[in-house]
């Protein structure tokens, strides 16, 4: 008996042996990391009022030629004659409230003037404008023996003509035409014209084309040089531009009537 405890005794107590734990596997948690969302699209910018182009400037306009009808101005007169339609025309697509006017000199006298008449587009506006290229084609050309000719008179004539109440968005202007000053014991009476007609309202200005040729300059050349600077001190004491010999007459008025 003792025999066979001995030979058992290694298998008493002994337990069936437990298997180890199956470890699960190890999942490595990491966080998440956030993805950003895609970008929207870019919102167009609202549209805004753009800047004011620099251009022409669209306003109610009246305007006075003022013009030498004495012998050396032919070739000007042609011009004035066959370019005032079109002069018209181009204020008309610029403003529908155009008024014109015209007043021709001579040496001692206002023989020709046309009052400031309405010339929009429309029936009535052809029409002042037919009678003022009648009236403006009535006008003769007047010789004289001196150098100066009737500016003053002209510009006297020219600021009672009628003109349409002044306004703050209505240019008012004059356009004086010449190759010679005005008689030099006029001249100051002439620029005090000028300085009354342009301090009484807003908007207004008197402005200068001298026609004279530098030819003339050589044979005259006091004359020719007092007549240019009489024509530049209009233009300066007027608020208004100077243009000299261009040889076009009709690109310098358009020059002076249309703003840039």
């Amino acid at each position: 008996m003792m025999v066979l405890m001995v030979l058992l005794m290694p298998y008493y107590g002994k337990k069936d042996p437990v298997p180890p734990p199956i470890k699960a596997p190890v999942v490595a948690v990491t966080t998440p990391v956030p993805v950003p969302p895609a970008p929207a699209p870019p919102v167009p910018p609202k549209p805004s009022t753009p800047p004011p182009e620099k251009g022409v400037r669209v306003r109610s306009i009246d305007v006075v030629f003022v013009m030498d009808a004495t012998a050396s101005m032919g070739k000007e007169l042609d011009s004035v004659r066959s370019g005032m339609t079109s002069v018209v025309q181009v204020l008309r697509r610029l403003t529908d409230d155009v008024g014109v006017g015209f007043v021709a000199y001579t040496d001692r006298a206002v023989p020709w003037s046309v009052p400031l008449r309405a010339v929009n587009r429309g029936k009535v506006g052809d029409e002042n404008l037919r009678l003022l290229m009648m009236e403006i084609g009535k006008v003769e050309l007047v010789g004289n023996t001196d150098w100066p000719e009737d500016v003053c008179a002209g510009l006297g004539k020219a600021v009672i003509l009628g003109w349409p109440a002044a306004r703050g968005d209505r240019r008012q202007l004059m356009v004086v035409i010449g190759d010679a000053r005005t008689h030099p014991e006029d001249r100051e009476r002439s620029l005090g014209i000028v300085r009354s007609w342009v301090g009484a309202a807003a908007n207004r200005s008197v402005n200068g084309v001298f026609t004279a040729s530098p030819e003339i300059n050589k044979n005259h050349p006091n004359e020719y040089e007092e007549s240019r600077r009489y024509f530049q001190d209009l233009a300066t004491v007027g608020h208004g531009q100077y243009i000299g010999n261009q040889g076009d007459m009709l690109g310098s008025i358009l020059d002076i009537l249309i703003v840039r």
